[in-house]
């Protein structure tokens, strides 16, 4: 029995950006997925689990229309650690974190086959997708990163953001999960423009000191990823507070949102609200 782990992620930057060589802050987080096999003889069964122990999806991996991408993953991995035979025996996968959260399922599952072929997870990454490839560099490294992206290139290095006010930063789900390969599909048929003042917000956010300079940079985000989407920030109705730092995580209009709350009231409020759906950097962030 062979057993192994990957963590989840958050982009906290350069949403969007990130796919045209914006340089982004992104952060493991301390939930992720397990992977177990069972060496057997017959055809290798899979079975994904929820992170409430319920069955995902589950079935015969060469057989299955329903496991395509599973599928797609271990050729792939097969044809890059040169095996010529398909596994065989039992994969159970395990979430850590609700599907809907949008913290890495595919991520964390390209990782762990790619533990599993012992390969490099960012080349089966590219072979297979074509997003940035963050996710998959959150899902190895233990630590906050700057990833960037330059054609076929990336840069992966650590960033100590220990200088954060951590202890006012925040995340809200927003509950309406958006599909991000959509979302990528979309941007990507766009012309990019204003990726290079990402990269520098990113600079500068990630030597913030005091909470009043952090809410004013991550503010200043949401309203430039605005205009380069061309699109209202999902967040603008919802936190009307100017006090709060507020900006949109992942694909605008779902999953989380990123607070910085110097208010103790305001924590109270929105912890108030739905206590499942807040959380502190601390509860989230490896």
């Amino acid at each position: 029995m062979l057993n192994f782990r990957a963590n989840g992620k958050l982009l906290l930057t350069s949403e969007y950006a990130v796919l045209n060589g914006a340089k982004a802050i992104a952060v493991p987080t301390k939930r992720g997925q397990t992977l177990t096999y069972t060496n057997g003889p017959k055809q290798l069964y899979w079975t994904a689990y929820r992170n409430d122990g319920s069955i995902w999806i589950e079935g015969s991996v060469e057989t299955g229309d329903h496991l395509k991408h599973v599928k797609n993953l271990l050729t792939e991995a097969m044809k890059i650690a040169g095996k010529l035979e398909f596994p065989t025996g039992h994969v159970t996968t395990t979430l850590e974190f609700p599907q809907e959260w949008g913290w890495g399922s595919s991520s964390t599952l390209t990782s762990l086959i790619a533990q599993w072929f012992k390969i490099n997870a960012m080349e089966l990454h590219f072979k297979t997708s074509n997003g940035s490839g963050y996710d998959v560099a959150c899902a190895q490294s233990n630590q906050p990163i700057f990833y960037e992206k330059k054609g076929n290139r990336f840069n992966i290095t650590p960033v100590s953001l220990e200088n954060w006010p951590t202890s006012n930063i925040y995340f809200k789900y927003l509950g309406h999960k958006i599909n991000s390969q959509k979302e990528i599909d979309n941007y990507n048929k766009k012309t990019p423009k204003d990726v290079e003042v990402f990269t520098l917000l990113t600079k500068k956010i990630s030597k913030v000191r005091t909470i009043k300079n952090m809410i004013r940079l991550v503010n200043r985000h949401e309203f430039l990823m605005s205009k380069h989407l061309n699109q209202k920030s999902p967040l603008q109705n919802l936190f009307q507070d100017s006090k709060i730092g507020k900006k949109s995580l992942g694909a605008w209009g779902g999953d989380f949102a990123l607070l910085i709350i110097e208010s103790t009231e305001q924590v109270d409020y929105l912890k108030g609200q739905n206590i499942k759906t807040f959380f502190s950097w601390n509860d989230v962030i490896l």
